[in-house]
């Protein structure tokens, strides 16, 4: 605006009087915060209940990957970051983290299934 405000006319100003890129840039580092956060929860809960270390490996790689994967599809588009996309973000990485745990549930019942006798 600075730059813009050079060609204005002299009887012409501006003002900013709501600045809502503080806002955003906070919801952001919370954003992170919370991935953070969740994904240290979620290994965390799969090396309690499933018992097994490999189990933890699946969702240690997906979410990363689903992460890097999103980031450039989400900076080419001209979308703004709001509350709903980055909401968004949180809840996709948490339907990707469930997935992870269902598939390796099932892999390590097949596994047992097939390979423990009775």
């Amino acid at each position: 605006m600075a730059e813009l405000a050079r060609a204005f006319p002299q009887d012409i100003a501006y003002d900013t009087p709501f600045d809502t890129t503080k806002f955003v840039q906070a919801s952001i580092e919370e954003v992170y915060k919370t991935l953070i956060e969740a994904g240290l929860l979620v290994l965390i809960v799969i090396l309690v209940f499933l018992q097994d270390w490999r189990a933890m490996l699946v969702p240690a790689t997906t979410v990363p990957v689903t992460i890097i994967g999103a980031s450039p599809r989400w900076r080419r588009s001209a979308s703004p970051s709001t509350m709903s996309t980055l909401f968004a973000i949180v809840l996709a990485i948490g339907i990707v983290v469930d997935d992870a745990i269902v598939v390796g549930r099932r892999r390590r019942a097949q596994h047992r299934a097939r390979y423990v006798r009775p």
